[in-house]
C-alpha cells in the first residue's frame, strides 16, 4: 500500500488514476455525459428569464404562438442567443418531432455548450496553474459543484456569456487574440455588462505591451466589434422587421432611466456576502483560503473578480447569476486553496473531509435539480395532459387556464406547446412602469401581481365577475379576466381563496408538491389545480 505523507499526496494520486483523463476526447466525452444527464434530468424553476427570454420568443417566431414580454415589445433584448433554439425547434417543427423533443432538445442543445465551456475551463487552468493536477481538480470540483449542476445546463443568456468567457478566456491566455476578441464582442452583444471583464483585460494588455503589439490589439478588437454588432444588428432587423439597437435600449433602460430597480434592490455588499457563498457553497472556506496562495499567474485573474463584483455592486438591482462568468476563476482559486490546506492535514482527515464535500455537493444538487421547485414545472405537463384528455378538447373548444400566481412562475409555450385554438391561459402580469421618465416615483407604482397579493379580495371584486353572475362577463376594467375551467394559486393563499372557490363551484383538482421554503412568501407551499364543475 502506497503511503501517503498528506492529504494533498493522496488526493492528488487519487486524482491522477482516474480514467475520465486518459486523454483529452476522453475527458471531454464525459464532461458530456455528466451534463447531459444534469440537463436532461433537470425538472426545477430557478428564474423566469431561463424560458421567457430565450426559449419563449424562439418558440414563438417558430411555432407562430406564444407571449413575448415587454423586453422583446420594446427591442431591448438582441435575438441572436434566442435565435440558437429557433433553429432547434424549426428542426422539429420540419420534422414534425414529438412533443418530448421540443422539450428535451433545447437541453441537449444547452448541455453541449456546457461541456465545451468546462472542458475549455480545464484548458485554461493547465495554462494558468503549469500543474496538470490542478487543472484537473478544478474540472472535478466544477463537476462537483452544486450551484453548476443547478445552473450551467439551463438556457440563461448568463450561462451562455459563462461558458463563451471561459472559452475566449483561453483564447487569450494563448495569445490568439482575434479569436478571443471574437467571442468576447458576442458576449458583449447578449449581455452587455460582460464588457466590464474585457475593458480590464484590453487595459491591462495595451499596458504590458509596446505600442506596435497595443496597436494590432486594437484593430483586432475594433475587426471583432464591427463584425459582431454587423451580424447582430443583421439578425435584430430580420428578427424584428426594423432597424432596433437592443444595446442602445438597454443602457436607456437601465442607466439612462434607471428602470432596472423594478426588479428589486439589493445591499451592497450582496455580491461579497451572498453571491460568493451561494455560488460557492461547501467550497467557500477553500476558496478563502485560496485567495490569500502567491500563485503569479492567477494574480490578475483576482484583481478582475475584484474589479467586475465591485462594479455589478454599484447596480442596484443584482441577482446571483450576473457574476456567474466568475465561476471558472473562483473554481481555480478553490482549487489552489485546497492544495494548499490538504498539505496541512492527515491522510485521513483529509479523506473524511473529501467524502464530507461530495455528499454535501451531490446533496444539495439532487434537491435543488429535482424537487426544490419543481411544481412549477411539473403543472406544465399536467394541465397539458388534463387539457388534451378533456371533453373540450374532443369538441374543438377552447379550455381557459387561469394563474392566479406572481407573473412569469412557470414557463409558458416552450413547454405547454398547445395552440391558442387549444387553450387560452393568462397570468397576472408585471410590466414596468416604461412611461416614467427616472426611477424617482418606482415605490408608488404598482403592477397586476402587486395590486392582485396587496387586496387578494379587493382585486377579485374589481377585476373578475361577480359570484352570482351566470354568465361569468368579464367586467370592463383594466385587469379584468373570466372566471377560467382551471384556476392555479399557491398554497399560501388557499385559506383565503378556499370560500370563493366554494360558492363558484370549484373543486380541488391536483395539489403538486413545489417547495418546502421560499424566499418569496407569495410563492411558498405546494401548487393547487381547481376545475370549474358545470
Amino acid at each position: 500500500m502506497t503511503k501517503y505523507y498528506n492529504g494533498r499526496e493522496w488526493l492528488f494520486s487519487s486524482i491522477n488514476r482516474l480514467p475520465i483523463f486518459k486523454n483529452s476526447a476522453t475527458l471531454f466525452s464525459s464532461i458530456l455525459c455528466i451534463r447531459l444527464l444534469n440537463s436532461l434530468t433537470l425538472r426545477t424553476f430557478f428564474q423566469a428569464d431561463e424560458y421567457w427570454q430565450s426559449l419563449e420568443p424562439a418558440h414563438m417566431l417558430v411555432y407562430g404562438y406564444g407571449y413575448l414580454t415587454w423586453e422583446w415589445q420594446q427591442g431591448i433584448r438582441s435575438f441572436s442567443y434566442p435565435l440558437l433554439y429557433s433553429l432547434v425547434y424549426k428542426i422539429c417543427s420540419t420534422l414534425q418531432l414529438p412533443y418530448t423533443c421540443i422539450i428535451y432538445l433545447p437541453k441537449a442543445v444547452d448541455a453541449i455548450i456546457a461541456s465545451i465551456g468546462e472542458y475549455y475551463m480545464y484548458k485554461l487552468a493547465q495554462k494558468l496553474f503549469r500543474k496538470e493536477v490542478l487543472a484537473r481538480l478544478t474540472i472535478i470540483l466544477s463537476l462537483l459543484s452544486s450551484f453548476n449542476w443547478y445552473c450551467s445546463t439551463r438556457s440563461f443568456s448568463n450561462t451562455l456569456e459563462l461558458h463563451l468567457t471561459t472559452i475566449a478566456m483561453y483564447f487569450y491566455a494563448n495569445s490568439e487574440i482575434q479569436i478571443s476578441l471574437f467571442l468576447a464582442a458576442f458576449c458583449c452583444l447578449i449581455r452587455p455588462t460582460n464588457a466590464i471583464i474585457w475593458i480590464f483585460l484590453a487595459i491591462r494588455y495595451i499596458s504590458s505591451h509596446n505600442i506596435k503589439h497595443s496597436f494590432q490589439f486594437i484593430k483586432k478588437a475594433i475587426i471583432a466589434g464591427i463584425t459582431m454588432v454587423t451580424f447582430d444588428a443583421i439578425v435584430n432587423r430580420w428578427y424584428y422587421g426594423s432597424w432596433k439597437s437592443p444595446l442602445l435600449n438597454f443602457f436607456q433602460f437601465n442607466v439612462g432611466k434607471g428602470l432596472s430597480s423594478f426588479y428589486g434592490i439589493s445591499r451592497p455588499d450582496f455580491y461579497f456576502c451572498q453571491a460568493i457563498p451561494v455560488l460557492l457553497l461547501n467550497f467557500l472556506p477553500a476558496f478563502l483560503y485560496g485567495l490569500f496562495t502567491n500563485e503569479s499567474n492567477m494574480a490578475a485573474l483576482k484583481l478582475l473578480s475584484l474589479v467586475y463584483i465591485l462594479a455589478f455592486s454599484f447596480i442596484q438591482h443584482k441577482e446571483f447569476r450576473f457574476i456567474y462568468p466568475l465561476m471558472p476563476v473562483f473554481l481555480m482559486i478553490t482549487s489552489l486553496g485546497i492544495d494548499r490546506l490538504l498539505q496541512r492535514l492527515s491522510v485521513r482527515v483529509s479523506k473524511a473531509v473529501v467524502l464530507c464535500t461530495i455528499f454535501f455537493s451531490v446533496l444539495v444538487s439532487v434537491d435543488f435539480s429535482l424537487w426544490h421547485e419543481s411544481g412549477e414545472i411539473a403543472i406544465t405537463g399536467i394541465l397539458r395532459e388534463k387539457i388534451l384528455k378533456s371533453e373540450q378538447y374532443k369538441q374543438g373548444k377552447i379550455t381557459d387556464v387561469g394563474f392566479l400566481t406572481p407573473c412569469h412562475s412557470t414557463p409558458y409555450q416552450s413547454y405547454f406547446h398547445l395552440e391558442p385554438s387549444v387553450a387560452n391561459i393568462w397570468w397576472l402580469t408585471c410590466e414596468p412602469p416604461l412611461q416614467l421618465e427616472s426611477s424617482d416615483k418606482l415605490k408608488y407604482y404598482k403592477d397586476e401581481s402587486d395590486l392582485f397579493y396587496d387586496n387578494p379580495k379587493g382585486f377579485l371584486n374589481e377585476n373578475f365577475p361577480d359570484i352570482n353572475d351566470s354568465s361569468n362577463t368579464a367586467p370592463d376594467t383594466k385587469y379584468s379576466h373570466s372566471w377560467p375551467e382551471y384556476l392555479i394559486i399557491y398554497h399560501q393563499l388557499e385559506p383565503m381563496m378556499h370560500k370563493i372557490l366554494e360558492g363558484l363551484n370549484y373543486s380541488e383538482d391536483e395539489r403538486i408538491f413545489n417547495s418546502k421554503f421560499h424566499w418569496d412568501y407569495r410563492r411558498t407551499g405546494d401548487i393547487i389545480i381547481y376545475h370549474k364543475g358545470n
